[in-house]
């Protein structure tokens, strides 16, 4: 909707809020995080299609409605990408891939949200951020 001084953006309410405080809440069943881990692969080969990496793809960036629909969010680090020409270091230390690290020299493109969701699945199984007993740091050079 838009009127002459303002735009509007309608957007869905999604009324279990992020995956990261239902985790923390209670123990995800084998059978749920099977089926978000197929949804967010759904959200995830969409964006890949559209030659867009996430860069941060993790629990605290996926929302979960009352029918247990997930929706990927937060875009601000999103790009669009051809090939592996992404160079910029951005995205959450500890789910960003080792190749992210090194973009500067080699770049990095689209898989690097797959090791990304790998580490939302272990989030998932676990409860736990992968990596947290490294310091932010450390974990970047693991």
């Amino acid at each position: 909707m838009e009127d002459e001084s303002k735009l509007y953006i309608f957007l869905e309410f999604v009324t279990k809020g992020f995956l990261a405080s239902l985790y923390r809440r209670y123990t995800l069943r084998d059978s749920q995080v099977s089926s978000y881990t197929r949804q967010i692969l759904h959200g995830w080969k969409y964006l890949h299609d559209q030659s867009v990496v996430h860069r941060d793809i993790k629990c605290a960036n996926i929302l979960v409605d009352a029918n247990g629909s997930v929706k990927l969010a937060y875009f601000g680090l999103a790009k669009a990408t051809k090939l592996n020409d992404v160079k910029s270091c951005k995205g959450t230390t500890f789910w960003m891939a080792p190749e992210v690290v090194k973009g500067k020299h080699q770049g990095y493109g689209l898989p690097a949200d797959m090791w990304s969701l790998g580490c939302t699945v272990l989030e998932m199984l676990t409860g736990q951020i992968p990596y947290s007993e490294f310091e932010c740091m450390q974990a970047l050079f693991i």
